[in-house]
């Protein structure tokens, strides 16, 4: 049994929904987070909130694949005029098949609240 390895960017061929779509998905799951009254973004952490709620849409869409979401969050300090610069990387490693199986990554910017999530969508067939 040959195993074929790739090293990919956060680039999928194979993406599970339209890549609009997936940033919709990220976005209306943020903003409905973001719109209830029920969470202090000064001091409580979304990310559990965010995930299982990017969990559910992508289980409504197809329960034919298992899902991983990973979350990294940045905040920012105060800016000043010089700026502040911030480097961010997250990779994530899989063992898939690429025709079946895939990733997509997407930055979302919170600016109101100075801070910045990587949101990593990961689905893997089930056999």
């Amino acid at each position: 049994m040959t195993v074929k390895i790739e090293i990919k960017d956060g680039r999928s061929e194979n993406l599970l929904l339209p890549k609009e779509k997936l940033i919709s998905l990220v976005r209306e799951s943020y903003d409905s987070i973001r719109d209830n009254n029920e969470i202090d973004f000064s001091t409580e952490s979304i990310s559990n909130a965010l995930i299982k709620l990017i969990l559910e849409k992508l289980e409504k869409h197809s329960s034919l694949y298992k899902y991983i979401v990973s979350l990294t969050t940045l905040n920012f300090e105060e800016l000043t005029e010089e700026g502040i610069n911030f480097s961010l990387k997250n990779d994530i490693g899989a063992s898939w098949q690429s025709k079946k199986d895939g990733m997509f990554n997407y930055k979302l910017e919170d600016k109101d609240n100075n801070r910045c999530y990587l949101i990593t969508i990961l689905w893997l067939h089930k056999n």
